[in-house]
């Protein structure tokens, strides 16, 4: 079984406070694009949950894919004996998913896999237990506003249709630890108070686009001045940019008929950037 794992962007970020548990309450608005990593999972004869990847350093228990493994099979009592192969190109550290929609596409697999043992709400709180991003992945909508530490989830429409996501991606892995190790909260963020609200049926890609927001972006820009020169430039080109989660991508919303020019692919591709031009999912999971 084959299954693509995409990545997402956040079209605005919120960080509200910091929770007694450690982790920070959160206010996302965040859509899946069409850049996807590639699962394939299948039973094998050993009694183990073997994971192989074309990156050497997530061939481990680290994984989040592995550990979505591991969590499944605890709790399935089911014993594991599956093959987990993932074709990576998400980058690492991009603030693009990558590793959260692995762990979750892991578990809707293998759920499917052993007809069906959990119900969408246990699959639910385990995705919860492996990571903040990782529910979204699950969501049965390409969009949706996340609350609490990433695990209430809003689905919401979104006019994607005339719009597409260019990405800048640079060669640096950015560390969501180190961006919310030095992350300086302000008081007084009421979510009656922020441009949208939760609850929204419909958002217009119009007017976000002219709004985007990530609390996230003042603390990775200051550590990183590559990002910062990334952010100028697309900004000027498209008139919007915003980096995506903790980073270290930085998007801009187009149409779907404008590239960047020439000049200023030259510059980004010069300066070791992947540049990728991606669709807004249609499709949940």
């Amino acid at each position: 079984m084959i299954e693509k794992s995409p990545a997402k962007i956040n079209l605005f970020l919120y960080v509200l406070k910091k929770r007694q548990d450690g982790y920070h309450e959160l206010y996302s608005l965040m859509h899946k694009i069409d850049f996807f990593d590639y699962i394939r999972i299948k039973k094998t004869d050993k009694f183990s949950i073997e994971i192989l990847t074309n990156k050497r350093e997530l061939n481990n228990e680290k994984n989040l894919a592995y550990k979505a493994a591991k969590l499944f099979f605890e709790n399935t009592k089911i014993r594991p004996q599956v093959f987990i192969e993932i074709e990576k190109h998400i980058p690492m550290g991009s603030g693009l998913g990558g590793g959260s929609s692995n762990a979750a596409y892991t578990l809707k697999i293998l759920n499917e896999l052993f007809d069906f043992p959990l119900t969408d709400e246990k699959l639910h709180n385990l995705s919860a237990m492996i990571g903040s991003d990782v529910p979204f992945f699950l969501c049965k909508k390409p969009a949706a506003i996340a609350r609490g530490r990433g695990e209430i989830l809003t689905p919401v429409e979104c006019d994607t249709e005339n719009y597409s996501v260019f990405l800048a991606i640079p060669d640096i892995n950015v560390t969501t630890a180190l961006i919310y190790s030095k992350l300086l909260l302000t008081s007084g963020k009421p979510i009656n108070k922020m441009p949208f609200v939760v609850g929204v049926g419909n958002c217009s890609l119009e007017k976000i686009k002219l709004r985007l927001h990530n609390d996230l972006e003042k603390v990775a820009l200051a550590e990183f001045e590559e990002l910062r020169e990334i952010k100028r430039v697309l900004f000027g080109f498209f008139g919007n940019a915003l980096l995506s989660g903790s980073g270290a991508s930085i998007f801009s919303i187009i149409n779907p008929e404008v590239r960047a020019g020439r000049e200023v692919e030259d510059f980004l591709v010069s300066k070791g950037m992947v540049l990728k031009t991606a669709n807004f999912s249609k499709k949940g999971r």
